[in-house]
């Protein structure tokens, strides 16, 4: 399972979520079958995971493996620590899994069965410490998971999902930052550029009005945007484009070359090109497929 494959798989499951505090805080070494995410959130914690010794503090976040040891060897000072125990993905035994304490030596052949694929670390490289700015923001959702797993009702299943899905996003955002400081520096300038786009996003936009609009230099913008978005301006827009015809084709009695023209497009030749190349499929064969009722027809 590729990145994108395993973003649109997603389907978290929620098996514990409580807000964990004591005075000193010591646990013997074990796996554990799916993930463990906690925040600290006071106190300071000495952890091994994997054979490694790791030092965390208030602000750090730390994501445990399917089947990767871990131990807390020591704790100084009182310990909060919000966490949740939670699948990535839907399995069929989700009601059968407990939260493991137990070394994997230790496991016997039904509960190795319960080992769920590292597919946030193999696949999205969430690493074991998160150290991320944006640490506030997912210790929010976090608690914010808890006080509803608390009060859990018939629809908390649909709740968790979203409340997971959301702290993994920030995390995902927070570690991208990270790894490239000038992207938390930038954000406001990067959000005027895509503001910039997208209110004009049927004109010829020129990258270097872009990045006057983000005070940026030319090399740098360019840089920073791609860095952030994953695309380049020019494919910003041309997305932009494509999301926007595809509107006025299901909701609007516009023609072909009408949306073309309104998207940007001086031509219907080139708009079904463009179009083609983003989506995999012509204009016509998708305005036949999605128009809604009572749309024009096809010119």
């Amino acid at each position: 399972m590729d990145r994108q494959q395993l973003l649109q798989a997603l389907s978290p499951y929620v098996r514990r979520a409580w807000h964990h505090k004591v005075d000193r805080m010591k646990l013997a070494p074990r796996i554990i079958f799916d993930y463990e995410l906690l925040y600290v959130e006071q106190g300071e914690l000495d952890i091994r995971i994997a054979g490694d010794l790791l030092t965390v503090s208030p602000g750090d976040l730390l994501l445990f493996k399917p089947g990767i040891e871990h131990e807390f060897v020591r704790s100084r000072g009182a310990c909060w620590m919000p966490h949740i125990h939670f699948d990535a993905l839907f399995y069929e035994d989700y009601e059968e899994v407990p939260i493991n304490f137990k070394l994997r030596a230790e496991c016997n052949p039904q509960e190795l069965l319960w080992l769920r694929p590292d597919w946030l670390g193999s696949v999205l490289e969430i690493p074991h410490l998160i150290r991320v700015q944006n640490h506030a923001e997912i210790h929010q959702e976090l608690m914010r998971l808890i006080h509803a797993y608390e009060r859990r009702d018939a629809e908390f299943p649909l709740l968790q999902k979203s409340l997971v899905l959301d702290i993994l996003y920030l995390v995902i955002k927070g570690l991208k930052a990270a790894g490239h400081d000038r992207l938390s520096l930038h954000q406001g300038a990067m959000e005027r550029a895509v503001t910039h786009i997208m209110e004009h996003y049927d004109t010829v936009i020129r990258l270097e009005d872009l990045s006057k609009t983000a005070c940026l230099s030319l090399y740098h913008f360019s840089r920073i945007f791609k860095q952030t978005y994953d695309v380049s301006p020019h494919q910003f827009q041309i997305r932009y484009r494509m999301e926007r015809a595809k509107e006025l084709m299901m909701y609007s009695r516009l023609s072909l070359s009408a949306i073309a023209e309104q998207v940007g497009y001086s031509s219907i030749y080139a708009f079904s090109k463009a179009f083609k190349s983003a989506c995999g499929i012509s204009p016509k064969k998708y305005m036949s497929t999605h128009a809604s009722m009572g749309a024009s027809e096809i010119h």
